[in-house]
């Protein structure tokens, strides 16, 4: 996987910040969490790697359903007490390795689109973990 597809993977179970302006995100941590998931959601849709059409669709709607399940227990605190945009800690749980672990057993199907990201980089270290996890998740 190229250092930019290792960033997106990274980003997109991130779903980087929580947009202000929506009183409803605001006030609700469901909504939040829910807007967290449709912002992964559309990230890998837009990037489009993880298939086409339907497979798209689905690979994209099962990562961004990890990466909620992956939000740290700091970062749901921070959700819960409406301090999520001044967080400054840890907003996933666990390692690179334990990550890629836990989206390949939920997504396998992803697991040959990482390959492929990663095809001619072996000395990419972000491949070296996702080789090891991809292990892992067999």
């Amino acid at each position: 996987m190229t250092r930019r597809s290792a960033i997106f993977l990274t980003l997109m179970l991130l779903a980087g910040p929580v947009l202000p302006g929506s009183a409803a995100a605001q006030n609700s941590a469901a909504a939040i969490v829910q807007q967290i998931h449709d912002v992964a959601y559309g990230k890998c849709m837009e990037a489009g790697r993880f298939g086409s059409g339907s497979e798209l669709q689905g690979n994209c709607s099962c990562s961004a359903d990890v990466a909620i399940n992956l939000l740290s227990e700091e970062f749901k605190q921070a959700i819960a007490d409406g301090t999520q945009a001044s967080f400054a800690g840890a907003k996933l749980a666990g390692d690179e390795l334990s990550r890629n672990v836990t989206l390949l057993k939920s997504c396998p199907k992803i697991g040959a689109y990482l390959q492929q990201q990663c095809a001619g980089d072996p000395g990419n270290p972000h491949c070296q973990v996702l080789q090891r996890a991809l292990e892992q998740a067999q």
